[in-house]
């Protein structure tokens, strides 16, 4: 029984790369899972991007970088896992259909002297570009009567240039009489009252409030005969208004122009003399003020 349980002299324990059968993507796999450790961690240790360590277990070649890197993720890969990385290379190059790429030589064949040109057309073509590119520049210099040897004295289209022409008299104009100004009309002073005709149909709706404070003194429809008197010393108010035409104005008892046409409406129009007084002004040079 000693005998079948001790194993027989001289033979030694398998190695890790021997203990595992097919390629050798395999044999690093069962090492790996032996040591119970993931391919992340291999993928940590040896700097090898984790989609070539899969490729390389399960023998998928075709999806590796060239042979010499290759090679170099095996034996990093063997090393992680304690296997002879020598071993596991040599294993890989026997099993893989990867070669290895060898640089082209490019041979470079004398040229046949019979296909060159004749040294003598060589040096006569030399000759002939270095007298074209004389010709050019005694050309550009003007030796050959280019545009700078042109004279004035007998080109007269050069001379009509070439003369200088005075420049224009300058005539004063003439005085113009100054146009008549037509006088800006007389700003009544006093009381600003706002009557809706008595003999209208309608109404007219009226809003009156402060620009400043937004306060509203009034909005409603001003019925036939109906007036209201704006408070005096108040020079922000501003009036919208509907039915325009239906409205008569009179400051300090002198009435205005209407402020607009019977159906339309206006506004703003500034509640003070002056600003009535150029708010109708504007409409009768044929101005319109939209409200809005």
């Amino acid at each position: 029984m000693d005998d079948i349980d001790r194993p027989a002299e001289g033979m030694q324990e398998a190695a890790p790369s021997q203990r595992a059968d097919g390629h050798i993507g395999q044999i690093l796999m069962s090492a790996r899972l032996e040591q119970g450790r993931e391919l992340a961690d291999i993928a940590a240790q040896t700097r090898v991007p984790m989609r070539h360590l899969a490729a390389i277990e399960e023998g998928r070649h075709e999806e590796l970088p060239a042979l010499p890197y290759t090679i170099g993720f095996v034996k990093n890969y063997a090393r992680a896992v304690g296997l002879d990385p020598n071993e596991a290379s040599a294993q890989f190059r026997n099993e893989t259909h990867m070669v290895t790429r060898e640089p082209r030589v490019v041979i470079m064949e004398p040229i046949d002297e019979r296909r060159a040109p004749p040294r003598g057309a060589v040096f006569l073509g030399l000759i002939l570009v270095g007298l074209f590119i004389l010709i050019a520049m005694a050309w550009g210099a003007g030796w050959f009567g280019g545009e700078d040897a042109v004279d004035a004295e007998f080109d007269p289209v050069v001379a009509d240039v070439a003369a200088p022409v005075p420049p224009p008299a300058v005539v004063p104009p003439a005085a113009q009489p100054l146009a008549a100004t037509a006088p800006e009309p007389a700003v009544p002073q006093g009381e600003i009252v706002i009557t809706a005709n008595a003999g209208a149909s309608d109404g007219a709706w009226m809003r009156v409030m402060d620009s400043e404070t937004n306060e509203r003194l009034f909005e409603r429809v001003l019925a036939p005969g109906e007036s209201f008197q704006v408070p005096q010393g108040r020079a922000n108010l501003i009036l919208r208004a509907g039915n325009a035409g239906v409205l008569d104005i009179t400051v300090g008892g002198t009435a205005i122009p209407k402020i607009g046409a019977p159906g339309t409406v206006v506004g703003p129009v500034t509640l003070t003399p002056e600003g009535l007084v150029a708010f109708t002004s504007a409409q009768g040079e044929g101005a319109t003020t939209p409200s809005e």
